[in-house]
């Protein structure tokens, strides 16, 4: 028997693919009454070329630029949006789903930028926030059709709780 789902883990790119899967992480959030988390990874640079980028801007302008990097992803993933619109946003999708205002009360959510191997730390952020399932977003593939790449399949083999793919053009 499957536990009750308390906490989410939606892992993204921030690519225009996600943006079903962000709908339904919140969806799955509002009626679960979950904790949403919402992970970016930044894929590690290897070493020998962050070190020939360093030697070209600098140590401290390297530094500048990865933290401007993060600040613009935080932007990105916590939104441009007013809380009120959020909470409107949030009100129109119960009520259209037909769930009272009880029922659809939405927690909240937390956002974490992390940097490393893709699957091995959407798995280890899903361990260390006691995440119930995982939630990732397909891509466009090349004919038209979703696809499914090496990350997601590497974090279906690895994941000991459910994972949720959800497809682009997802209704």
């Amino acid at each position: 028997m499957l536990k009750p789902i308390d906490v989410i883990l939606f892992a993204t790119d921030l690519t225009p693919g996600c943006q079903q899967a962000y709908e339904f992480a919140v969806a799955m959030a509002i009626r679960n009454k979950a904790l949403l988390y919402i992970l970016y990874i930044i894929e590690e640079i290897p070493e020998s070329i962050e070190g020939r980028f360093k030697g070209l801007v600098g140590k401290h302008e390297w530094k500048e630029l990865m933290q401007a990097k993060k600040d613009d992803i935080h932007k990105s993933l916590t939104g441009k949006r007013l809380s009120s619109q959020v909470l409107e946003e949030i009100q129109e999708f119960c009520e259209k789903v037909g769930m009272d205002e009880e029922s659809c009360a939405f927690h909240s959510r937390e956002v974490i930028i992390s940097a490393g191997d893709i699957a091995e730390t959407i798995i280890k952020t899903a361990e260390e926030n006691e995440c119930d399932i995982i939630i990732l977003g397909s891509q466009r593939g090349m004919l038209g059709r979703n696809s499914v790449g090496s990350s997601i399949k590497s974090v279906l083999k690895l994941s000991p709780i459910p994972v949720t793919v959800v497809p682009t053009d997802a209704q």
